[in-house]
């Protein structure tokens, strides 16, 4: 349970120092290259056979590059969304995008979901199609954001889950260093273009999002494999969007409308229904 409690707490921890950025003036260029630093130093630490770093598949390179771009992509429209839609709706609909590999595991792999995930998707669209049906203040200010941060975040996930399926566990963490190999180049030559300054601040914060982004998925695999999955996943996921909610109202004083509350509380329970298995 320890490490279950961990990942939602350094998820928290990523989610609200990229907050604090957008609401001071940081640099977003400038702090997602060293959130990437810390992600690949992180990734060369935790590969057991370093030598599979310049001896590795083509396809697992392949596709970390095209990985790590969307990494930077969907960090970005976050980030944005973030400063439009504050942390509740963002954090909720990233969450969302488990329902792309529900999907698409269904099709390509003959994962069947049961009575309940399928509950747990209808739930989903509807409260994405309620949330987005109200009065012009009752909608997000960025409602394309966020559908953007749901269909990437999905995307992403699965192409995660494909590789995973079929490459193993020193691939897979090869995989994710070239992701953030990628994504940190990626970062470089947006900030170059970008033509802004590196402030301490962007520094500090951007360390302190690659840590959490890379201890999020080990304190998820440790929880995975002493806590049953229905446990898990449901937990993480739910629990992440109440704390978010929670934490922001104490803190930040920023409350969401009546629509966005409910939709909220329909998007977590439809999660723990696809959760469970």
């Amino acid at each position: 349970m320890i490490y279950l409690l961990s990942a939602i707490g350094v998820n928290l921890c990523m989610t609200f120092l990229m907050r604090y950025s957008e609401n001071h003036n940081g640099n977003r260029y400038a702090l997602n290259i060293w959130n990437y630093i810390a992600g690949t130093l992180i990734s060369i630490v935790m590969l057991e056979d370093r030598t599979l770093i310049w001896s590795g598949d083509k396809i697992t390179l392949g596709v970390g590059i095209v990985n790590g771009i969307g990494f930077v992509v969907a960090l970005t429209l976050i980030q944005l969304s973030i400063r439009r839609n504050g942390a509740p709706l963002t954090t909720t609909f990233n969450r969302l995008g488990i329902l792309i590999p529900t999907i698409l595991s269904a099709f390509l792999f003959r994962e069947i979901p049961t009575v309940l995930q399928i509950t747990g998707l209808i739930l989903c669209v509807f409260a994405i199609i309620f949330m987005n049906s109200g009065s012009r203040e009752e909608r997000p200010a960025f409602g394309i954001g966020l559908l953007l941060v749901f269909l990437l975040g999905g995307t992403l996930d699965s192409i995660s889950k494909i590789f995973s399926r079929y490459y193993g566990a020193d691939s897979q963490t090869c995989f994710v260093l070239y992701t953030f190999f990628a994504a940190l180049i990626v970062s470089i030559i947006l900030f170059v273009n970008d033509g802004g300054k590196m402030s301490k601040q962007d520094i500090i914060v951007g360390i302190g999002v690659g840590i959490p982004n890379q201890l999020t998925t080990l304190f998820l695999l440790r929880a995975a494999s002493g806590l049953p999955a229905y446990v898990v996943y449901p937990t993480y996921s739910a629990g992440l969007i109440i704390l978010v909610n929670i934490i922001n109202y104490l803190a930040f004083r920023e409350t969401l409308s009546k629509r966005q509350y409910i939709a909220t509380g329909i998007i977590g329970l439809g999660l723990i229904f696809i959760n469970l298995l």
